[in-house]
C-alpha cells in the first residue's frame, strides 16, 4: 500500500469517527442534529470498514425512506463536491500562472 493510499485510508477514518462523535453529542446536545451526522460517518467509514457497510445495508433496509433522502443527498453533495474542486483548480491553475509570470520576471532581470 502506498504512502498516499495509507494518508487517504487515515483520513477517511479520522473524518468518519469524528462525524460519528459529532452525532453521538448530537443525540445529547439539542443544536445538533446527532442522526444525521451518525449517517454521514457511518457513510464515510464504509468506505474503508465492512463493518460499518453492513451496518449502513441494515439501516438503509430497515428505513427505506430515510435511505432514498441519504441517496438524494449523497448526490447533492457529490454535484457540490465537484463544483468546489473545479473552483479550487481554477483558482490553482491562476497561482500557478502568476507564479510562473513573476519567475519569468525574476529571470529576465537576473540576465540584464
Amino acid at each position: 500500500m502506498s504512502t498516499k493510499s495509507r494518508f487517504k485510508r487515515a483520513a477517511i477514518h479520522v473524518i468518519g469517527w469524528g462525524f460519528i462523535l459529532l452525532g453521538i453529542l448530537g443525540l445529547f446536545l439539542p443544536i445538533l442534529q446527532g442522526f444525521l451526522f451518525l449517517l454521514v460517518g457511518l457513510f464515510v467509514l464504509s468506505s474503508v470498514s465492512p463493518w460499518a457497510e453492513r451496518l449502513l445495508h441494515k439501516l438503509r433496509k430497515r428505513f427505506p425512506k430515510t435511505s432514498k433522502k441519504f441517496d438524494e443527498a449523497k448526490s447533492n453533495a457529490s454535484r457540490v463536491q465537484t463544483r468546489l474542486a473545479a473552483r479550487f483548480d481554477d483558482a490553482k491553475s491562476k497561482v500557478r500562472r502568476a507564479h510562473a509570470h513573476i519567475f519569468k520576471k525574476k529571470r529576465s532581470h537576473h540576465s540584464v
